[in-house]
């Protein structure tokens, strides 16, 4: 990855991130830079810090860092610099002229609403949000800093986008912003790589999990559901794509679950559709999510979902004729929705029951993966391209 030159052309718009690394977020925004370069339109592009360095993008992308901080830095560190970086941001938008920017992720949601404080100028701010804005608030001291900022600093943006209706609703809420002001903003998927990789791809007795390996994701209960299926699927394995904190106490528990040699935890990859495409099931265990990329990214591949009923995303994908704000209740049993299985936080039990009734109905099985693409048709690059431009390129 390079880093851009101080001297871009002017008046491109800004797009901000915390770093570029392989995450949901940051795809979304290196996927959105191609496809508005593909459509003749230009964009700056910028990270608060460095990248991972074990995370490369897909895609060559020229990006201009604000910091030499790694993204490996100190939380309160992290929290420290954001006025620095706030300044540094001004400086960039002041010899560029730019006039609008529209950040992605906490963080650089606040470098770009205090740079426009700092700049008092009548600029065009976009903050993108990508969780659940209430999360902030059960994650300890550092979490509630974050969330005294996300009150001050929000509403001072012209635009507070989500990534999903739920997490818009929450945050209108929150913020007490009218609803013109807090936008849903979806994600862009990359369907064409999707469908892709699918018509290449061989079928595998596996069941994958995509994502970071972290507590939020919650791998243990898939790792612990599949470990009670096992026996009964001889053949099957379990497949984690990403890397994490957490990875080594994963490995321990299927270890200890009398399933370590068929779990295969294949780190960061460049392509995770290359592990996603042909596979059995899909699964998502997550505690909490702002959208859920992967779940589309799995449906255009026409592989069968399952997915926690967490706040928010999901159901909004899976089940779009049912009511987002009703979540499965805790000690309830699996919810069979238009486009994929739904089931209750944390319930292994409930998560057992969903991959048996999967992957013993074939009949089950081939209708979600034919509806898969269908669904994640309303979620293309294209369509989310087009509103991105009517905010980034106003008349």
């Amino acid at each position: 990855m390079s880093s851009r030159s101080d001297n871009a052309s002017a008046s491109e718009p800004i797009l901000l991130i915390n770093s570029l690394g392989t995450g949901g977020a940051e795809r979304a925004v290196a996927e959105m830079a191609v496809e508005l370069r593909r459509r003749g339109r230009e964009v700056h592009l910028l990270s608060l810090e460095l990248p991972p360095a074990n995370e490369a993008l897909p895609v060559p992308l020229e990006v201009f860092h604000l910091s030499r901080m790694p993204s490996s830095a100190n939380g309160i560190v992290k929290l420290l610099a954001l006025p620095f970086l706030a300044m540094r941001l001004s400086g960039y938008i002041a010899r560029h002229h730019v006039d609008v920017v529209m950040s992605h992720l906490f963080r650089a949601n606040a470098v770009n609403i205090l740079a426009t404080v700092l700049l008092r100028s009548r600029r065009r701010t976009v903050a993108v949000n990508h969780t659940r804005l209430s999360r902030l608030q059960e994650e300890g001291f550092q979490g509630r800093i974050s969330w005294f900022l996300c009150r001050w600093l929000y509403p001072k943006a012209d635009i507070v986008a989500n990534v999903s209706a739920g997490a818009a609703a929450e945050s209108a809420r929150l913020l007490a912003l009218p609803a013109d002001r807090c936008i849903v903003l979806h994600d862009p998927i990359n369907t064409r790589a999707a469908a892709r990789a699918a018509r290449a791809a061989q079928p595998a007795e596996a069941v994958v999990g995509i994502g970071r390996l972290v507590d939020l994701k919650r791998y243990q209960d898939l790792i612990d559901a599949f470990a009670r299926i096992a026996p009964d699927f001889p053949g099957l394995e379990l497949r984690l794509v990403g890397d994490g904190p957490c990875r080594k106490a994963l490995e321990r528990r299927a270890s200890e679950s009398g399933i370590g040699e068929r779990t295969k935890f294949l780190g960061t990859l460049a392509d995770p559709l290359s592990a996603l495409a042909g596979c059995k099931a899909f699964v998502s265990t997550s505690g909490t999510e702002g959208f859920g990329m992967a779940i589309v990214e799995a449906l255009a591949s026409g592989v069968p979902v399952i997915a926690s009923d967490c706040a928010y995303g999901p159901r909004e994908i899976l089940s779009p004729s049912s009511d987002s704000a009703h979540l499965l209740e805790p000690g309830s049993g699996m919810e069979l929705a238009q486009y994929g299985i739904l089931y209750p936080v944390g319930s292994v039990r409930a998560l057992e029951g969903a991959l048996r009734a999967l992957l013993g109905d074939s009949v089950l099985s081939a209708d979600l993966s034919r509806k898969g693409p269908l669904r994640a048709a309303d979620f293309t690059i294209e369509r989310s391209a087009a509103a991105y431009e009517r905010l980034l390129f106003p008349a």
